[in-house]
């Protein structure tokens, strides 16, 4: 699920038994079952992100595999969803030897306009000085852009690696391609999205990291988000000073612990968000808990667990409130028959007397047996948003998913949101703004945003 995306790259989650089966294999290495398993199957076969075998055999180090699929005449520049080719996938895990292969394979240089940009946004991002200069010698301009529009160079100014812009500079990196992004104004001044989801406040929130949950506070002029870097979350923010927003900056982060999915507590004096921190702040990571820090005359506290009410041995996730501060949330711990196994459920908790109680599980109109997670409550309880990978309706990885109050007090059946909001790619991390605008969500790793008269509309269709 999303949460671990860094844990394992290439996950199997969600692959239909066929699928799963033949790139694990290659994976595996296993030529002979390989071999056999695609009479069956077409050598384009693809993964749940579109990657295909080759994507596959680089990811593994299956050099065996890797000269089958050739032989096969695979084709050795197949994009995955993210238009990503093995070319990616070597730098991606700084593999020379099948960045070579690859190299070599290469009918024309045709690949280097077209995936140049993303190959150095790919060795930047993992601040690789040894694949940028391979790159670069390769045939790529060291000032060519990717599909944000940015150079190599821009890219490490804003991820501040600074060794990494020297290097650029010495390579002949240009400066003055190098754009001033600066945002202004209510919601960053970005144009209203409409009924078409729209990337958010791209190269200043949205960027070439990784971004997960965000948040506005209530006045609209302070924004928190997470932000997956070099393997591990950590939270930035950034606020309206006048009229301009400040460059984010990071509020929370550790050298062993990721931190994510902030949330704001009603009178926001807590910013809740989660966390794999040890209870004593110097142990290993553990499961995956939620956490607050308390605003005081210094900033932020250090941060204080919610105690065992709400978390368990197993991983909560994500966090949202109603207006009396019941908080709704998912979890894998919270099993309602003992030993019973369960993928993640929402579950939500009264606060009463300062204190969270006992959670209780949602019913089977929202929790099902799939992964239901990442759960936005609207402070009114009218409706819910959550993520669920489920196979009968899904239209990628992760979708989002909206249930309304009936005039019961009842949850209806929740609904997909649609091929308006979901894609082939992953949907998570719901949030509707204080003043009821808007629905922000990440999609591909990037935050997004539309009008929340999208949620009027699928209201309507489903009554």
């Amino acid at each position: 699920m999303k949460k671990t995306l860094f844990i394992l790259v290439f996950s199997l989650t969600g692959l239909s038994v066929s699928a799963q089966n033949i790139h694990r294999t290659v994976c595996q290495g296993n030529l002979v079952r390989l071999d056999s398993m695609l009479i069956n199957n077409a050598i384009d076969v693809k993964d749940n992100r579109g990657r295909s075998l080759l994507h596959w055999a680089v990811a593994c180090k299956q050099k065996e595999v890797f000269d089958f699929l050739v032989q096969k005449e695979i084709n050795i520049n197949g994009e995955d969803f993210q238009k990503k080719i093995p070319m990616h996938i070597a730098v991606h895990f700084g593999n020379e030897e099948y960045f070579d292969l690859l190299l070599e394979l290469q009918p024309n240089n045709d690949w280097i306009d077209k995936y140049g940009g993303s190959l150095m946004e790919k060795a930047v991002t993992r601040k690789d000085s040894t694949f940028i200069k391979k790159l670069v010698s390769s045939g790529i301009d060291i000032n060519c852009t990717n599909e944000r529009g940015s150079t190599a160079l821009e890219i490490s100014q804003r991820l501040n690696a600074k060794e990494i812009s020297k290097f650029l500079l010495l390579l002949g990196a240009d400066q003055n391609k190098v754009r001033s992004i600066e945002m202004k104004g209510k919601y960053m001044g970005q144009p209203d999205p409409g009924l078409t989801p729209k990337l958010f406040a791209p190269n200043f929130i949205s960027t070439e990291e990784q971004e997960f949950g965000s948040y506005f506070n209530s006045n609209g002029t302070e924004f928190y988000f997470g932000v997956d870097t070099d393997g591990k979350s950590e939270i930035r923010y950034s606020k309206l000073i006048g009229d301009k927003w400040s460059k984010p900056k990071t509020i929370l982060s550790h050298d062993r612990y990721g931190f994510n999915d902030p949330f704001l507590s009603n009178d926001e004096n807590r910013l809740y968000f989660i966390s794999k921190r040890a209870l004593d702040g110097l142990g290993e990571p553990k499961d995956v808990d939620i956490w607050y820090v308390q605003k005081d005359k210094n900033g932020w506290s250090e941060p204080i667990n919610t105690g065992t009410n709400i978390n368990t041995n197993g991983d909560e996730y994500y966090i949202s409130f109603t207006h009396d501060g019941t908080m709704y949330f998912s979890s894998d711990g919270h099993a309602t028959e003992k030993g019973k196994e369960t993928n993640h459920d929402i579950y939500y908790s009264k606060f009463i007397d300062g204190e969270f109680q006992k959670p209780v599980a949602l019913d089977n109109s929202i929790n099902t047996e799939a992964y239901e997670a990442d759960v936005f409550i609207s402070p009114d309880e009218s409706y819910i948003i959550f993520c669920s990978t489920r196979e009968d309706d899904s239209y990628g990885r992760g979708d989002l998913y909206i249930s309304f109050k009936d005039s019961n007090g009842s949850w209806t059946k929740a609904v997909n949101m649609g091929k308006e909001i979901n894609t082939q790619y992953y949907e998570y991390c719901p949030v509707v703004t204080k003043d009821g605008k808007y629905l922000f969500y990440t999609r591909n790793q990037d935050i997004y945003w539309v009008s929340t008269e999208i949620i009027n509309e699928i209201k309507e269709r489903n009554r």
